[in-house]
């Protein structure tokens, strides 16, 4: 679709410098059932955030928007506003997104996300609103837009090969040191398996994340794990986060 290698100067420019203390949080289905540990956090924000919803595409009907607009209400948050990047972008609103408390990119097709995401500009406000000290979140392919490379969604009608012959070309924001798969828990074992191998042969680990678990970032490489996470090293498998985790712990540890 022609979507590789646009702006990729603007959107690695000195990511490993430009943030030291950052409110972020990859998730894989949020606001799905099973995130109570991320809207905990968000909550801390400020008692009624103002929350930014930016999709991958424009939602031309805003049927995503309104299903979304419920889930967020259905857990006390009611003031969640359009953001379009795509065919429907208001500069202005662009412009003044620092202004929100929460920034949600939600999940959808990360190679067709990151398109409209560095065509928009959008990866200058999203560093902006960590600057300002806003919360990012992400859910799925919104979440793989602040990590090292958005492959991975590559790799299911590729093979491994291929997708590392042009991997530079899709470089993401580099906000946090590794690549992520959503949905872990949804993967068959063939899959996995290829995830597995492909982890191998990059220089980073790959963090799966499962349904109603996330990363939550103060700063690059400090993080509490939230739920069900693997890590894939070199070919190795581990478990680094569990379910049970102590919400009101993790909490103290993000806001001290």
């Amino acid at each position: 679709m022609g979507y590789a290698g646009i702006g990729l100067d603007r959107i690695r420019e000195d990511h490993s410098e430009s943030v030291v203390k950052m409110k972020l949080a990859l998730t894989s289905n949020l606001p799905s059932a099973g995130n109570d540990h991320l809207f905990a956090w968000m909550r801390t924000v400020v008692a009624r955030p103002r929350i930014a919803w930016i999709p991958p595409y424009t939602d031309p009907d805003r049927a995503r928007f309104t299903q979304a607009q419920a889930r967020f209400a259905s857990h006390g948050f009611d003031t969640v506003e359009y953001c379009d990047i795509d065919e429907q972008i208001n500069r202005v609103q662009l412009s003044q997104l620092a202004e929100y408390d929460v920034i949600y990119l939600s999940g959808g097709d990360p190679v067709r996300f990151r398109h409209n995401l560095l065509r928009a500009g959008l990866a200058d406000r999203l560093r902006e609103c960590l600057t300002a000290g806003r919360l990012i979140v992400g859910a799925s392919g919104g979440s793989m837009q602040l990590t090292q490379n958005v492959s991975l969604f590559r790799l299911v009608n590729a093979t491994i090969d291929e997708v590392l012959a042009d991997h530079a070309e899709y470089a993401a924001m580099g906000l946090v040191p590794y690549e992520i798969l959503p949905h872990v828990d949804r993967w068959e074992p063939p899959f996995l398996e290829q995830v597995r191998r492909y982890s191998e042969r990059v220089e980073h680990d790959i963090i799966g994340l499962a349904d109603g678990s996330a990363m939550l970032h103060t700063s690059q490489r400090d993080y509490q794990c939230i739920g069900q996470v693997q890590r894939f090293r070199k070919g190795v498998v581990s478990t680094i986060g569990a379910k049970g985790d102590n919400i009101d712990k993790v909490l103290s540890m993000l806001n001290p």
